[in-house]
């Protein structure tokens, strides 16, 4: 008669044979279905352009279709939510930024914070960088700063707690200044609020600008300046934040991230085909037409750029009362 420790290890050995048999899926053959990838935004934002621009070489690099879901709400966080609720196979990924991962989870009970992932790549990243009307009295970033010193002045962006929001109050808290920030629900909101006189100057990431000059560079706005390591081959005529005497530097980023528990193996695969895609001329080429820099970061790296980001955002937020109680 069999006993029961002969049957269980029998039963063990049979299952170690049929996950190695031919057609049975396991961690080392991923892909073998499509994969869901989670935006939390609405279509035609900066995020979902990101996403739409990569799944097509993402299919290629994988050999499986990648299929978009828009998810938008509550600044981005109703998405990222949803997907630590996925089953952590590497089916389903997301694309977060640096307000999403960084900042909003210490704003609000968003059910999820950094641990609840796993990195998988940071795509794309583009400058920050402030603009006024072109008739506007502010010609440099030192006159707005001077000028917030004695006038209340207010401004705008695409949102409470977005990427352009927390640049511009990191660059006030920095510069020893404060300005209003008045709310839109997008950038173009913004602009509309800039050009008709509502507020001061406009906070926004760099790939907002350049589609608003013309060919000969005029333009109804003026940018003051963009938080670049150095200028913007997108707008070379821009000085950056350290040229005008502020060492200040900020981006504003996009990266892919999957449920805490995907295994390894698809974590080190999708980062993989992110890398690759990165790194291809045709890829570049599709960037450049929205404005984007190619900004490769592996997983630890990109863990460490988030914890990096929520550390100087804290004090900025606690000041500007948007710490959850």
């Amino acid at each position: 008669m069999t006993t029961r420790r002969q049957a269980l290890t029998f039963g063990a050995a049979a299952l170690a044979v049929a996950l190695a048999a031919p057609g049975v899926a396991t961690a080392q053959d991923y892909p073998t279905k499509p994969i869901q990838m989670i935006v939390p935004f609405g279509q035609g934002g900066a995020t979902d352009q990101v996403a739409r621009l990569m799944a097509p070489v993402l299919e290629q690099e994988l050999g499986k279709q990648v299929i978009i879901v828009n998810q938008p709400g509550a600044g981005g966080a109703v998405g990222l939510a949803n997907l630590t609720r996925a089953r952590p196979d590497g089916y389903t990924i997301a694309i977060g930024s640096d307000s999403t991962l960084a900042a909003r989870p210490m704003m609000s009970d968003t059910g999820y914070d950094a641990s609840s992932f796993e990195m998988i790549a940071r795509i794309v990243e583009i400058p920050s960088g402030i603009a006024v009307r072109a008739d506007s009295e502010y010609q440099t970033l030192n006159d707005l700063v001077e000028a917030a010193k004695t006038e209340q002045l207010t401004y705008s962006g695409s949102g409470v707690a977005s990427g352009p929001h927390l640049a511009a109050a990191v660059f006030l808290a920095e510069a020893g200044v404060d300005a209003t920030f008045v709310n839109s629900n997008s950038n173009q909101e913004g602009l509309v609020k800039l050009l008709s006189g509502e507020v001061d100057f406009l906070t926004g990431g760099g790939s907002n600008f350049p589609a608003l000059f013309d060919e000969s560079g005029n333009s109804d706005i003026r940018v003051l300046g963009l938080a670049a390591e150095e200028r913007w081959p997108y707008m070379p005529d821009v000085p950056t934040f350290k040229e005008q005497g502020y060492d200040y530097l900020r981006s504003q980023w996009f990266g892919m991230v999957a449920p805490a528990g995907t295994p390894d193996e698809a974590v080190q695969k999708l980062a993989s085909a992110v890398e690759t895609l990165v790194e291809s001329e045709e890829f570049k080429a599709r960037l450049e037409e929205f404005y984007f820099n190619p900004a490769y970061q592996g997983p630890d790296e990109m863990r460490a750029q988030i914890e990096e980001e929520a550390q100087s955002m804290r004090p900025v937020l606690e000041k500007l009362d948007l710490l959850k109680k």
